[in-house]
């Protein structure tokens, strides 16, 4: 009889977790979707981005033309007493010089404001070199005759390499001078191209 009893407290156990089991799946299949399954609350105003024309005039670059610092002259004291210093008024043509550079240099930054803008940049192919003393010497001899340069790595089978280009112009036409003023220098530039 021992024996019955056990197996009757078995199947007991079994109804009861059979029931439990029965009790959860319907828990999880049908009541617990009607839970869950609100529909999500309104969404806030639809996001509206405006981007103003460049021609409109509403349209600022950010770019502050650099006014020329001027340095201060102090004379040097070799003995108690101040030595005067004469400073010489500049002539009439000096500060029309110095304001055809500015004005040339201002219109320069902003061709190549323009280029960054516009991502219409262009360049001229150089040279590569794989020691920097041959980059810097190219990128002194450029901007000893005023044409700005920039370089690039680049990885190749023979190892890492320093591509040196002239630029970036914001006109074709622009690039295309720098591309002769480089050849009557003696250097062999490359094809000019679009950054």
């Amino acid at each position: 009889m021992a024996e019955s009893e056990e197996a009757l407290q078995l199947k007991r156990r079994a109804r009861r977790r059979l029931v439990g089991a029965i009790a959860l799946v319907t828990f999880v299949v049908i009541i617990l979707p009607l839970i869950l399954d609100k529909e999500p609350g309104p969404a806030g105003p639809p996001l509206s981005v405006q981007i103003p024309d460049q021609e409109s005039g509403g349209f600022k670059t950010g770019i502050v033309p650099q006014t020329p610092v001027i340095p201060q002259v102090t004379a040097p004291q070799k003995s108690a007493e101040p030595a005067p210093v004469k400073v010489q008024p500049p002539t009439k043509s000096e500060p029309a010089q110095a304001k055809q550079a500015n004005e040339a240099q201002r219109k320069a930054e902003e061709q190549r404001a323009r280029a960054a803008l516009n991502d219409q940049a262009w360049v001229v192919a150089l040279d590569a070199f794989a020691e920097k003393k041959n980059v810097k010497q190219l990128q002194a001899k450029l901007s000893a005759v005023g044409v700005k340069s920039y370089t690039e790595p680049v990885k190749t089978s023979k190892g890492e390499l320093t591509r040196v280009r002239a630029g970036p112009f914001a006109t074709k036409e622009a690039a295309e001078k720098a591309h002769a003023k480089l050849a009557a220098m003696g250097l062999k530039p490359g094809a000019v191209t679009n950054r």
